[in-house]
């Protein structure tokens, strides 16, 4: 017998580029396509908790659409020094000179080797340990108030205890200059980083669960890591970086025995591999046509058109998409309610039987 359906969504970490969501959620909205359970990595993560404590997907969308239009007028970033917006991720890291240069390399390679490697050849990262204390921690370039001000006004942790099951993906910090490292050791194939943790913020304390949301955004260096029961932990999307298991946190739906998925990228030509969950139904929502505008740049690029261009993208490659295989999960839903119905039927039945036996045992006991 084919299991009822039970259907997850996946939204992935992409900063500003996460506008897309907002026109996947109204094309499923639009659908009549709801969600059991939600997971999300960085602007996946904060864009899902706003579907997650929604009545519906069409009301999720309104919210997600009325916030990224607060957004598009005025961007959440901000530097911590001054009160000025930063004009692109690029060009912030360019200014902390931040490159593939082999010196910085082979001194992250060597932290990252072991105590024993460092011991062995007197190498300790001095130089990265000092440049990290000026540039995270309460010295981070920006501010999060903007973020934690947004989550105060659009979420209640009671309104989110009584929502959809929301996982997010968030990456145990080794410090904002080291994580970022690893993201770049794993681009060059040197090393991968480490697996994202996956946290359910309905099964977190009234304490942590603000502090998971705002560190599965929290983008190394640029961001403050947060601390969740005593460790710190950064942006969710740095895990796993060569199969985007962090960015793209489909375990935690499928081990809550979701049995279909519907993935929402927001990279061009993502190398997450759907086959390598082969018991699950997955349906990608993948961009039809180019999402970067400027690279990197596009991480930060909170703008009107730049958001509006986003936003139709992702309802017209959601439409394409489930357009395409409407007819089949009509059928399969319809097939769901009817096991459902015969279920029911039959505990009633059950349910009939033990009464009649009951009435039998008395009768006869007379």
């Amino acid at each position: 017998m084919q299991k009822p359906l039970k259907t997850g969504l996946v939204l992935s970490g992409g900063g500003a580029k996460g506008a897309y969501h907002v026109g996947v959620v109204k094309a499923l909205a639009e659908y009549g396509i709801e969600a059991d359970a939600i997971a999300g990595a960085s602007i996946g993560a904060l864009n899902g908790s706003l579907l997650a404590t929604s009545q519906s997907m069409q009301q999720g969308y309104q919210r997600l659409n009325k916030v990224w239009q607060q957004l598009s007028q005025q961007s959440p970033l901000k530097l911590q020094s001054k009160n000025v917006f930063i004009p692109s991720y690029m060009v912030l890291l360019a200014s902390f000179g931040l490159r593939f240069n082999t010196p910085n390399m082979v001194r992250y390679i060597a932290y990252r080797s072991g105590k024993e490697l460092l011991q062995r050849f007197n190498i300790y990262p001095e130089y990265l340990k000092s440049l990290e204390e000026k540039l995270t921690g309460p010295e981070s370039v920006l501010d999060n108030t903007p973020l934690t001000s947004l989550i105060d006004e659009y979420l209640q942790w009671d309104d989110l205890k009584r929502g959809i099951p929301l996982y997010v993906s968030a990456y145990k910090s080794d410090g904002g200059l080291l994580d970022l490292m690893g993201c770049i050791a794993a681009m060059l194939d040197i090393k991968d980083t480490a697996p994202s943790e996956f946290f359910c913020l309905q099964q977190l304390s009234e304490q942590n669960w603000k502090n998971a949301l705002m560190a599965s955004a929290a983008l190394p260096l640029l961001y403050e890591s947060q601390k969740i029961d005593g460790q710190a932990y950064t942006d969710g999307g740095q895990g796993g970086w060569k199969t985007v298991q962090g960015n793209t946190p489909i375990t935690p739906l499928i081990n809550a025995g979701c049995n279909l998925v519907i993935v929402s990228h927001l990279s061009d030509g993502s190398l997450w591999d759907r086959h390598r969950f082969p018991d699950t139904t997955v349906i990608e929502i993948r961009p039809q046509k180019e999402i970067n505008r400027d690279g990197m740049r596009d991480l930060l690029a909170f703008k009107p058109s730049r958001i509006g261009e986003w936003i139709e993208q992702g309802y017209t490659d959601t439409v394409a998409c489930i357009g395409k295989i409407k007819g089949a999960l009509e059928s399969r839903g319809h097939l769901a309610t009817v096991i459902q119905a015969q279920q029911k039927t039959e505990q009633e039945m059950l349910g009939s039987s033990d009464r009649m036996q009951d009435m039998m045992a008395r009768l006869r006991s007379k």
